[in-house]
């Protein structure tokens, strides 16, 4: 059997997800699509507004064979981790093939990634005035013609790096994005296709009719009726304030990317004569030209889970296939592969795995219940559940 690769969030499933599932087949002839996808937390260090397992029912019923969880010490990274981890876990599957949006298709990502490894060998950036990614886009420019400089052909070049890096057999197909820009704020009216960005706007504003032509009635449903997290700035502020104002500025210090001495200025605003009273607030008070809004998210976001630099240097150094669902094409693809897989595969987790190789996305799975309104006994993100095994009919 052939596997086609998809790495994606979800954050909610929707219509160009779906076409983006189908073309990934379609264009490769593969026999199964296996998706990593993110687990409770996303890359900018926010909850996921549906959990794991709703994504993973949505993907499922929309083509998906195969889902893959992206352990939170990877999904909560910046772009170039983000994709070495999920490439590793692909290419540990046996995947061939690797499909992606991008804003440029036509380009050709991995002869831009082998450029790459040449300007950073040199180890030089000629134009001091410029910050590191800048520099770095125009010295690709100058030896490509290309400027790199659209979100998604940013992944879409980190992925190829990972590939390159890990010496991974894989082939990168891009296919253009669906109509929607990856940073458009309005769901358009009489469109079949949005981005994610607006419609999570849409939905955090209480607009949810406004994406109903834009999503599959799978999402609409699930947006309805399962828990979400939509609501957790304010506890997930509330619960950052207590870790700020008890730990010390040392052990604030070990937290993983807190660097530069941040933890002093996070400290001191939330301490100030005039503190911010909500998330966004006091994160537009931290903000910095050195520290931009998703980076510090995520900084914020290893602080409230504790997660020190030793324990993500050892999570990321013992990474794991964790399964959340298939169908009898992806579980006759697991079967085929698993004896030569290159990672462990975790099918059910217990308290020895919470407490070891799984604990960071235990830890992650037991805050988003909270920032979602479920308490322990209404509904477990990880001890004791099994990959779902999907057997009704495609969407």
């Amino acid at each position: 059997m052939k596997a086609v690769g998809i790495i994606a969030e979800y954050n909610p499933f929707h219509n160009g997800h779906a076409y983006h599932l189908a073309e990934a087949k379609r264009r490769t002839g593969a026999d199964v699509a296996v998706v990593v996808m993110s687990g409770n937390f996303v890359q900018r260090g926010e909850p996921a507004i549906l959990d794991k397992w709703e994504r993973t029912k949505l993907a499922l019923a929309a083509g998906a064979d195969l889902v893959i969880e992206l352990p939170v010490f990877y999904a909560v990274q910046p772009g170039h981790l983000f994709a070495r981890g999920a490439v590793e876990i692909l290419a540990a599957l046996g995947v061939s093939d690797l499909v992606f949006g991008s804003e440029h298709p036509t380009v050709d990502f991995l002869a831009l990634a082998k450029t790459a490894r040449a300007i950073e060998t040199e180890g030089e950036f000629t134009n001091r005035s410029q910050t590191f990614a800048s520099a770095y886009a125009s010295q690709l420019e100058a030896a490509t013609g290309f400027r790199l400089e659209e979100p998604n052909d940013i992944l879409a070049f980190s992925y190829a790096k990972a590939v390159l890096e890990l010496e991974a057999d894989m082939n990168l197909v891009p296919i253009a994005r669906q109509v929607a820009n990856y940073h458009d704020q309005e769901v358009a009216a009489d469109v079949a296709f949005a981005s994610a960005s607006s419609i999570r706007l849409a939905l955090h504003k209480g607009k949810k009719e406004k994406i109903a032509a834009v999503v599959p009635a799978a999402t609409a449903t699930a947006l309805a009726t399962a828990p979400t997290a939509l609501g957790f700035e304010q506890p997930f502020f509330d619960l950052l304030r207590y870790r700020l104002l008890t730990d010390t500025l040392g052990q604030l210090g070990q937290v993983y990317q807190m660097a530069e001495g941040i933890e002093h200025r996070l400290v001191g605003v939330v301490q100030g004569d005039e503190a911010p009273q909500s998330y966004q607030s006091y994160i537009q008070r931290v903000k910095t030209k050195r520290y931009t809004f998703a980076r510090l998210q995520r900084i914020l976001f290893y602080t409230l889970l504790n997660v020190k630099v030793d324990q993500m240097q050892a999570a990321m150094a013992d990474t794991y296939i964790r399964l959340l669902g298939f169908n009898a094409a992806g579980q006759a693809y697991l079967n085929q592969v698993k004896r030569s897989a290159s990672l462990p595969i975790i099918a059910r987790v217990d308290a020895g795995l919470a407490k070891a190789n799984l604990r960071l996305d235990y830890k992650a799975g037991m805050l988003w219940q909270l920032l979602a309104g479920q308490g322990q006994a209404d509904f477990r993100q990880d001890l004791g559940r099994q990959p779902i095994f999907f057997e009704g009919t495609r969407s």
